[in-house]
Parts: structure tokens; C-alpha cells; sequence
């Protein structure tokens, strides 16, 4: 990879002059979907109307991992015993842990479930279950990632769940089945090893 600096020139072709020659110079960028900016980002600059022509390569990591950390408010309806089971799971885990861990662990199995890392094989039959029928009387709030957007979509796609909520609701009930209700959890020194980022 060719890696420019400030100041550099290149020809480009700019979408209001035509071919024009450039410079390249830090800029904000708009995210295509007006859902954030990246500030200060080497870009090349039309030097006839001053307008960002093109991003190197070497910026797109920077505009990447700032797009990857825009995060989407959800706010889910569960049961009260389910904050229970994350409780149990996190203490199973590691007993130092707080409460707080809770939502990284779900987040964690989500992804897990999602890539096929962890079995989803009838995760959708977990809503049968006697745990699965009460009243949702607690709220469960996350601000996710559009990488945890589109793992949601795949296991509400995969596993024939209707809805977010579904989507949390197994992935909490496969927690249960995994770590509070086995005596010897399967994953349960990789879940140690993430944990303890957290303790």
C-alpha cells in the first residue's frame, strides 16, 4: 500500500470539475448515510472547488472503526427472571463480576450464536420453554453496533424469530441452558478469558 502525506498531489476526477489535480489535507468526512462524521481525516481535495474527491486507503481503517462505533439505542421487554440468569451466568463466570457485564455477555453470545461459534440449532425453541412464558415486565437497554444490528437480522433470519426482543430473549435462555443450568459449562474458560477484560 502507497502511503501519502499531507501536501501530496494526485490527479483524480472531481464530480463538479472534471479532471482536476488534488491535494491531500485532513478534512471532517460525512458518513453516505448522514449518520455521523470522522474528524480529521487524510483526504484528497479538489484544488479547483475544494471538495474531498477521494479517501486513501490508509484512512479507510479510521473511517471504518468510527462508522463500526455508531450505536443504535434498543430497548427490549423481558421477564424479570431473565436478569436473574444473566446475574447467575456472570457470578458462574467469574463471582467478581457486576452487573454491568450482564450486556457484554449477551452481546458476546450474540455473536457467538450468530457466526456459528456456538450452536444456534433450535435456538427458536427456547420461546416454548416454561421460563419463556411470563409477563415482560423489565426493560433491557443496549446501544449496539451495526455489526450486532445485522447478527441480529441473521439469527431473526436463521432461527425464524419474529422479532429483536425474540432475538434476546433466546440468546438470554441458551445462556441459562449453557452456563447456569450445566455443571460443567462447555465454553466456559473461553467465557473466563473474556470476562476478565471486565473484572
Amino acid at each position: 500500500m502507497k502511503i501519502v502525506k499531507e501536501g501530496d498531489k494526485r490527479k483524480v476526477v472531481c464530480p463538479d470539475c472534471g479532471l482536476s489535480s488534488a491535494t491531500y489535507a485532513l478534512r471532517d468526512i460525512d458518513f453516505s448515510d448522514k449518520s455521523g462524521i470522522v474528524k480529521n481525516v487524510l483526504a484528497a481535495v479538489c484544488d479547483s472547488c475544494t471538495q474531498v474527491v477521494s479517501i486513501p486507503k490508509q484512512s479507510t481503517a479510521k473511517v471504518r472503526a468510527k462508522y463500526n462505533k455508531i450505536k443504535i439505542p434498543i430497548d427490549v421487554r423481558i421477564p424479570a427472571h431473565y436478569l436473574d440468569i444473566l446475574s447467575l451466568a456472570s457470578q458462574r463466570i467469574e463471582p467478581t463480576l457486576t452487573e454491568s457485564f450482564n450486556k457484554h455477555l449477551v452481546l458476546y453470545y450474540l455473536h457467538a450464536l450468530s457466526s456459528g461459534r456456538y450452536s444456534a440449532y433450535n435456538l427458536n425453541s427456547l420461546l416454548n420453554s416454561d421460563l419463556a412464558k411470563a409477563k415482560a415486565s423489565k426493560r433491557f437497554s443496549l446501544k449496539l453496533n451495526n455489526k450486532s444490528m445485522l447478527e441480529i437480522q441473521s439469527l431473526m433470519e436463521s432461527q425464524n424469530i419474529r422479532s429483536n426482543t425474540d432475538v434476546f430473549k433466546t440468546v438470554i435462555l441458551k445462556i441459562n441452558k449453557d452456563i447456569v443450568q450445566q455443571k460443567k459449562p462447555k465454553h466456559l474458560s473461553e467465557l473466563q478469558n473474556f470476562a476478565a477484560a471486565f473484572a
